[in-house]
């Protein structure tokens, strides 16, 4: 567990976790290889490849930001975290987005300006944690890569993920399966 994590809604957990790891008798919201504890103050979306149909990360949503996250297969006993940020910040480079290197709560991230229009940009902040054969990046968007209450309501959510790897050999980096849980509604298309 790192030190510099805060207790999840009230308890002495400090995730994220790996299935082996969480011992606690919470109920667990379960998405396929990622499961959380549920927070009644945030909404959560599956996020859906188009034409595939594939569930390809989960976002959670509270008041006006959002905190993507994304679980891959990874080594044993590495941490591909770096090796994935650096990969990120020279792609953003390349494309000439501004950012910036921080050390945060789960270690190194980026803020970078995301690009949203010819005149607009939006601050993200990424960053991930290394488990036993899997990696958690998350994404921030909003208000909460700067306001205090927002970032802390979704830095918990992210304590409170609990990664199922699963047996199946996967090459690293490969997104790990997500599903909906039994009895999920599921929006029609329009």
């Amino acid at each position: 567990m790192n030190e510099n994590q805060a207790p999840v809604n009230g308890s002495k957990l400090a995730g994220p976790f790996d299935e082996s790891e969480f011992v606690d008798s919470t109920d667990l919201a379960e998405f396929g290889s990622i499961a959380f504890i549920p927070n009644p103050r945030v909404s959560v979306r599956a996020e859906i490849e188009e034409g595939t149909g594939r569930m390809v990360a989960l976002s959670f949503d509270f008041k006006d930001s959002s905190l993507q996250v994304q679980a891959f297969a990874s080594p044993k006993g590495e941490n591909l975290w770096e090796e994935v940020l650096n990969d990120i910040v020279a792609s953003l480079e390349s494309q000439g987005v501004s950012l910036e290197r921080h050390s945060g709560p789960f270690g190194s991230e980026v803020h970078a300006q995301m690009p949203m229009s010819a005149s607009e940009t939006k601050t993200v902040r990424m960053f991930g944690f290394s488990g036993d054969r899997w990696l958690l990046r998350g994404v921030i968007s909003g208000p909460a890569v700067n306001e205090l209450e927002s970032r802390t309501e979704l830095e918990n959510v992210f304590r409170g993920i609990v990664v199922r790897r699963g047996e199946v050999p996967l090459p690293p980096r490969e997104l790990l399966p997500l599903s909906l849980p039994e009895g999920a509604i599921v929006p029609k298309a329009n």
